[in-house]
């Protein structure tokens, strides 16, 4: 049997901290506001490294939020940073569902187009307690990791998400 792990990009294996300032909450179309974001993030610190030393024979799936607009340039940071990971799971383009909704369909994907078997995903990590708590639900050991508590989702000075 094989194991999987589930893991979050942004704010839980990569330190977007520094890219935040760079979202422009001007623009109302999320493309176009994260669009700076997202393309700085092949310069982001690998954190939470732990992750994957504490589960050797585990095969990674990363589940981002982040547009597959942006597939070739995480691959890369990923591949730069010697991220270890069998599927990079990304929101589709133009989708704009909340993280919580879109990881949940991301997670129904898994024994459907990835064949992957829920029974063989052994922890899930994500820095939203939201997520964390669907995976706990499913019936998956999950944990909340961060690097930071910036959120990258509400507006600054303000508690309202955009």
């Amino acid at each position: 049997m094989n194991k999987f792990i589930i893991v979050d990009l942004d704010n839980c294996i990569a330190d977007d901290a520094w890219r935040i300032p760079k979202i422009n909450w001007q623009k109302s179309d999320p493309m176009e506001r994260y669009h700076d974001y997202h393309v700085l993030s092949g310069f982001d610190k690998v954190g939470n490294r732990d992750i994957f030393e504490q589960h050797p024979d585990a095969k990674t799936i990363v589940f981002t939020a982040r547009p597959v607009h942006y597939a070739a340039l995480t691959k890369e940071w990923l591949r730069l940073n010697d991220v270890p990971y069998e599927y990079l799971v990304m929101r589709n383009n133009n989708d704009h569902r909340h993280s919580l909704e879109l990881k949940q369909t991301m997670l129904n994907w898994l024994p459907h187009i990835y064949g992957v078997p829920m029974e063989e995903i052994v922890a899930a990590y994500d820095d939203r307690p939201d997520v964390v708590a669907m995976y706990l639900r499913a019936g998956i050991n999950a944990e909340k990791r961060e690097i930071h508590n910036v959120c990258a989702y509400t507006k600054p000075n303000t508690k309202e998400p955009a």
